[in-house]
């Protein structure tokens, strides 16, 4: 079961880490600039919360991980794990930040407004069937 909830976490991570990337380009091209950084991150948390809403439990079912059980957690955290990795990773090679520099970001509003899709990413396949 733990070997299917880190592929399950490593599948969801690749899907939702897509997805982020291209909001994540809209919102830095498109949207940043019209309306601000804050106003941005806001416009691309409601698709992106969507789709971690809709992939948790797409995925979580595929790979027959029983609802709210533990390996739905392992799931999630699997997945997040990847995720802060990636992201720390993208952001050193796309913008030279180290990770404490990327830390930092979560102490403005558009951290916040991150940190709060991180914990529904990590929460989402537990939460819903």
């Amino acid at each position: 079961m733990m070997t299917r909830s880190f592929k399950a976490g490593a599948v969801y991570f690749l899907l939702l880490y897509v997805v982020g990337f291209l909001l994540g380009a809209t919102r830095e091209l498109l949207l940043a600039p019209r309306f601000g950084v804050v106003v941005a991150s806001a416009i691309e948390a409601i698709p992106m919360l969507a789709a971690i809403f809709h992939f948790a439990p797409l995925v979580a079912r595929r790979f027959a991980i029983p609802p709210k059980s533990g390996g739905r957690i392992v799931m999630g955290l699997a997945g997040l794990a990847l995720l802060i990795g990636a992201e720390i990773a993208m952001t050193r090679a796309m913008r030279g930040l180290s990770p404490e520099r990327w830390l930092a970001h979560f102490a403005r509003v558009e951290g916040v407004i991150y940190a709060a899709l991180l914990a529904a990413f990590a929460a989402m396949p537990w939460v819903r069937r």
